[in-house]
């Protein structure tokens, strides 16, 4: 089955596979170079590289964790789309290519049908949620109160914990020195994209 590779590229895979296996998400580059004693992450690059075009991962451009098995080394393994950023701070304007997959283990996440988006700013960051994690979104549009979801306000997209009091809803921020957002019906458009269920850290901070 693995007769293209080479000898490095054979312990990669598998090092791949029992990575994804153990944690539901890909290695980084550095852990890779630290794995396999690689002087540099364009090194570390080159042998991805060749696995995909050998047709055993699928990658992202720009994304140093999107890194798919195309052999499904996970028993629960699922593929989940990267769709554009979301503002934890004042809301930002939503972008919903595509940018990626990522796979994770559904026996970890419970991420079937969910999407993930990058979180920008620090409104969130006692929830545990801080500036370019990944929040795992399940499409959901009656959230309970105190749940953090993910809405559209006008075209624009933040994330924030949801509350109702009658006519108004309020999105409140999980910092103390950020201000909730109060909307009474009929104030603005309100579009629930989903509820977050999960965040998780993809790339490493620069």
């Amino acid at each position: 089955m693995h007769r293209d590779l080479t000898k490095r590229q054979k312990s990669i895979l598998d090092f791949l596979k029992e990575y994804l296996e153990d944690r539901g998400y890909p290695p980084s580059l550095m852990e890779i170079c630290t794995r396999f004693r690689i002087n540099a992450p364009k090194n570390a690059r080159k042998h991805l590289e060749a696995l995909e075009r050998k047709g055993y991962i699928k990658r992202s451009p720009n994304i140093s964790r999107a890194i798919e098995i195309t052999s499904s080394p996970l028993k629960n393994a699922v593929s989940i789309p990267i769709v554009g950023r979301v503002k934890a701070g004042a809301p930002n304007l939503a972008v919903e290519d595509i940018q990626g997959y990522v796979t994770l283990d559904s026996q970890f996440f419970n991420c079937r049908d969910a999407f993930l988006l990058k979180v920008e700013g620090n409104s969130m960051i006692d929830a545990g949620i801080d500036d370019g994690d990944y929040v795992i979104v399940k499409p959901h549009k009656n959230p309970s109160n105190g749940e953090i979801i993910v809405v559209l306000l006008d075209d624009e997209a933040t994330v924030k914990r949801f509350y109702k009091k009658g006519d108004v809803i309020i999105l409140k921020p999980e910092n103390p020195d950020l201000e909730p957002i109060k909307i009474k019906r009929g104030e603005k458009e309100v579009d629930i994209i989903g509820k977050v269920i999960s965040a998780i850290k993809l790339i490493e901070k620069r």
